[in-house]
């Protein structure tokens, strides 16, 4: 779900601010499965962390390339974020509410809390300047200079990023920045 919410979110941005040759992609569309990618989709079943097939941006078809740049990057995030909170909010609204505690209630409370989670770890990730995280976009957008020296070492930061989330970093470090978020929810 968050992977398809940031994707969707992305083409429609995109679409939005003049790239047309989104609808041609297929991408305006509510179907996860045009958004997902097997490999990525199998890695998120056995290591729980994937990936979407990404949007295929032409920044060529903006008058203003930073300024559609940044917000084809926010919008996204923004979307992952909040949808996270809805669900962290539903999730409170289904605990507060369990008058009979029973494995049904627990396991629709443990899918809307987990999903929560992911939403917001997902949104965060995707602040990293490594490609083919979102980051790169804005840092491309913010500091042109900073994108160049960032690509230099981009194998290198791809592997410590792949090792880091398969050694759990990823979700250590982003599921504690999302709970400090739901704190209070």
């Amino acid at each position: 779900m968050a992977i398809f919410a940031h994707e969707y979110a992305k083409a429609a941005t995109a679409y939005g601010m003049g790239d047309k040759n989104i609808r041609a992609q297929g991408r305006l569309t509510l179907n996860p499965f045009k958004h997902m990618d097997i490999l990525g989709f199998i890695f998120m079943a056995v290591f729980r962390f994937g990936w979407g097939n990404p949007v295929k941006i032409n920044f060529f078809a903006f008058k203003d390339k930073r300024k559609a740049t940044i917000v084809i990057f926010f919008i996204p995030f923004l979307v992952n974020i909040i949808l996270g909170v809805a669900l962290m909010v539903a999730a409170r609204i289904w605990s507060d509410n369990m008058d009979v505690l029973n494995e049904t209630h627990f396991n629709v409370l443990g899918v809307l809390v987990s999903v929560a989670l992911i939403n917001v770890g997902h949104a965060l990730i995707n602040l990293l300047p490594i490609h083919p995280m979102s980051g790169t976009m804005l840092l491309t957008a913010v500091s042109p200079g900073a994108s160049l020296k960032v690509a230099q070492y981009e194998k290198i930061l791809q592997l410590v990023l792949a090792f880091f989330i398969l050694l759990g970093g990823a979700q250590a470090t982003f599921g504690a920045l999302s709970n400090i978020l739901f704190v209070g929810i």
